[in-house]
């Protein structure tokens, strides 16, 4: 008889969600009733802003840098006071498996510091999943432009980013809606992804979708994802809900799902949940998909959604081989092991220094460039 490999047990996924500047801070304060169990930190140089938050863990960055205040919408002040606390950020992503960053693109700190700790992140081999909100077009060209040129640097180190355009959370026709309520969309929209996209990964299903579905779609879906998510009541709730998927707005009022190269669906019922339910709502989706289109899906049971019915979709539009490695790095439990068994690269090994081994490393930007660099940025290197 021959020996078994001892099997590491399946332990559930280390997930931190990080909220950055006031708008992430809020979101995740927003958050923290919905997800009790959900680890959480906030981020931001205003020591008032994190002093009017209920008790959370915060992190206070650049007060050698802005005396405490705000970056007041400088980026470059944000950057620079994150990087002067690059190792707390490293020290609480160490023992992470995926990072969920919430932030509001285009004033000093969520736009300064975002791009810093995606590199912190990706430096700590931790799946980073961001979810950011763009500017409304009254906010103005600069603020617009601030937004878009931080999502190119978020993009070099993220594994995936949402964006949540305020823009179409409200129509022309809310003249009378008051403006604290429309910045409030946005933050309910990410609030209700974030907690929709918790219960996936941390109760059992009734049907499977794991971590090991969400990392795929991550590595996959080519540096940009789409997400809805919707919830109903009643006894019609079923095709309720597939209607408001279907037709969703930040999904381009469902004309997204005709292109999706990918997609993952994630189902909350309560005790109640009819098998019906679940083929009105996934039926309905897969019509608008393209026959290709790579499909994983999830269905959650708790008790306090009984009379409701909930829905989280990610939405794919390319589907691309990443060029990072990713069988090394990210998942800390045992879909680490197996995946690795399904690459097809050379390892990536370091040689040494040779006779420079006694010489000091050449450092920047906390990196040693005396590394090569498709070992720090842990390329794949084809055979």
């Amino acid at each position: 008889m021959t020996d078994q490999p001892e099997q590491t047990p399946l332990t559930a996924p280390r997930i931190l969600l990080m909220g950055v500047g006031s708008s992430g801070a809020r979101t995740v304060e927003s958050v923290a009733a919905a997800t009790p169990g959900l680890n959480r930190v906030v981020i931001d140089t205003d020591q008032k802003e994190l002093e009017s938050l209920r008790p959370e863990k915060i992190i206070h960055i650049g007060e050698a840098v802005t005396n405490g205040f705000s970056a007041g919408g400088d980026v470059e002040l944000g950057r620079q006071s994150i990087e002067k606390s690059s190792a707390a950020i490293r020290s609480k992503l160490r023992p992470i498996d995926l990072l969920i960053i919430v932030a509001g693109l285009g004033g000093g700190t969520g736009s300064g510091a975002v791009p810093v700790i995606t590199r912190l992140a990706r430096e700590t081999e931790t799946l980073v999943l961001c979810l950011v909100t763009m500017p409304f077009a009254f906010e103005g060209q600069a603020i617009a432009g601030k937004a878009a040129e931080a999502l190119k640097r978020i993009r070099t180190h993220a594994d995936a980013i949402v964006r949540i355009s305020n823009e179409m959370l409200v129509d022309r026709s809310d003249a009378d809606l008051p403006l604290e309520d429309a910045f409030a969309r946005s933050r309910k929209v990410a609030t209700e992804g974030v907690a929709a996209l918790w219960r996936m990964l941390s109760q059992t299903g009734v049907c499977g979708l794991d971590f090991a579905c969400i990392h795929t779609m991550l590595r996959n879906c080519d540096g940009f994802c789409h997400f809805a998510a919707a919830e109903t009541a009643g006894a019609n709730r079923g095709p309720a809900l597939a209607e408001e998927i279907s037709t969703h707005r930040l999904l381009n009022n469902g004309k997204m799902l005709g292109r999706a190269a990918g997609i993952v669906v994630g189902i909350t019922g309560g005790n109640d949940l009819r098998l019906s339910e679940v083929e009105q709502v996934m039926n309905q989706i897969q019509e608008k998909l393209p026959e290709d289109t790579w499909v994983n899906f999830g269905v959650v049971v708790d008790p306090a959604f009984d009379n409701r019915l909930s829905a989280l979709v990610m939405v794919a539009e390319q589907w691309k081989e990443p060029l990072v490695d990713a069988a090394n790095r990210q998942m800390g439990f045992t879909y680490n092991r197996r995946l690795s068994l399904e690459q097809g690269e050379l390892p990536l090994e370091a040689a040494g220094k040779g006779r420079f081994t006694n010489l000091d490393p050449t450092i920047h930007n906390n990196q040693d460039l005396d590394v090569p660099t498709y070992l720090r940025r842990s390329i794949k290197l084809p055979r």
